[in-house]
C-alpha cells in the first residue's frame, strides 16, 4: 500500500513538472490552454519538489514525512486552483495526500497513543 501511495503521489509531483515547462518556454504544451506566468511557474516547481521531497521522507523519515506532506497539499492545491480549467483533477491527488498526511499525524505525530 505504502509503495502504490508513494507512486501516486510521484506521478503527481512529476506532472507539476508541466506547470515550470510552460512558464519558461521549455516545452510546447498545447493540453494546457490557460496562461502560466513565470512566478506561477517557479511556484509549480516548489510544488513538485516538496512533493518529491515528501516521497522520499515516507521512506527515509516516516515519522516526520507529513509535515512536508502537509505543506506540499497546500503549495500544489494552491498552484491547481491557479490554473483549475487545467489542472482541477490534480485534487484527486491532494485529497489521497491530505488523508495520508491525516493519518500519519494522528498515528506518528505529537497526538499519537503511546503504550505504556
Amino acid at each position: 500500500m505504502k509503495l502504490l501511495f508513494s507512486v501516486v503521489i510521484l506521478l503527481h509531483a512529476l506532472l507539476h513538472l508541466l506547470g515550470p515547462a510552460k512558464a519558461f518556454g521549455l516545452a510546447e504544451l498545447p493540453q494546457l490552454k490557460q496562461p502560466i506566468s513565470k512566478s506561477w511557474g517557479a511556484l509549480w516547481l516548489v510544488a513538485a519538489v516538496l512533493l518529491l521531497v515528501t516521497v522520499s521522507l515516507l521512506f527515509t523519515a516516516p515519522r516526520v514525512w507529513w509535515i512536508v506532506g502537509a505543506v506540499a497539499v497546500v503549495v500544489s492545491q494552491i498552484v491547481i486552483v491557479s490554473s483549475w480549467k487545467d489542472a482541477k483533477f490534480g485534487t484527486l491527488a491532494n485529497g489521497l495526500l491530505l488523508l495520508g498526511v491525516i493519518y500519519s499525524f494522528f498515528s506518528q505525530g505529537p497526538t499519537r497513543f503511546q503504550s505504556e
